[in-house]
């Protein structure tokens, strides 16, 4: 079989295409479903035990948890009985507090977290996702990646949480 400029050349730009399509890296998907469900531990009110948010509030188990749809809207506005205002997008995740200055549920809570304090938030996605690794605006806040469909967001001792607060964790 006897090759033409024309054949290599088009040869060239469909190797080229396959190998920029190939490393484009989407960290989350656009349209999968992901539900949000949120953890407490802490020394000084959970005696070091990791408990589901619904426990602390008295409300029936799961009552919290929250599914939606990735896409370029706030996934998860007011979360938490109005506390987290969650935006998922394809390279991050960003979170911020929504409650205000006397807020019944949280007015009272507002404070630098203490050490021995994980505020918890577990992202369930309904397919697998490219998460390799992160970076975190603030350094209280970490990513714990459990496997390529659950990813927790770690909360935890230096957070100044308070209203207006935020921060994005950008995902490698």
């Amino acid at each position: 079989m006897k090759f033409s400029k024309f054949n290599f050349l088009f040869l060239g730009l469909f190797l080229s295409l396959v190998t920029l399509t190939s490393c484009n890296k989407d960290d989350i998907k656009p349209g999968s479903s992901v539900t949000v469900t949120n953890t407490f531990q802490s020394t000084a009110f959970t005696n070091d035990a990791e408990l589901a948010i619904e426990d602390l509030f008295s409300v029936p188990a799961g009552s919290l948890a929250a599914t939606a749809t990735v896409s370029d809207a706030v996934e998860f506005p007011a979360y938490l009985l109005n506390l987290y205002d969650i935006d998922i997008a394809e390279n991050s995740i960003s979170f911020k507090v929504v409650a205000q200055e006397g807020d019944e549920t949280y007015g009272d809570l507002f404070r630098e977290l203490e050490a021995g304090t994980t505020d918890r938030y577990y992202l369930t996605f309904d397919e697998k996702q490219k998460i390799d690794g992160f970076t975190s605006s603030n350094p209280a806040v970490k990513l714990r990646i459990d496997s390529d469909r659950v990813v927790v967001v770690e909360i935890g001792e230096g957070y100044d949480f308070k209203p207006n607060q935020s921060f994005t964790i950008t995902l490698d």
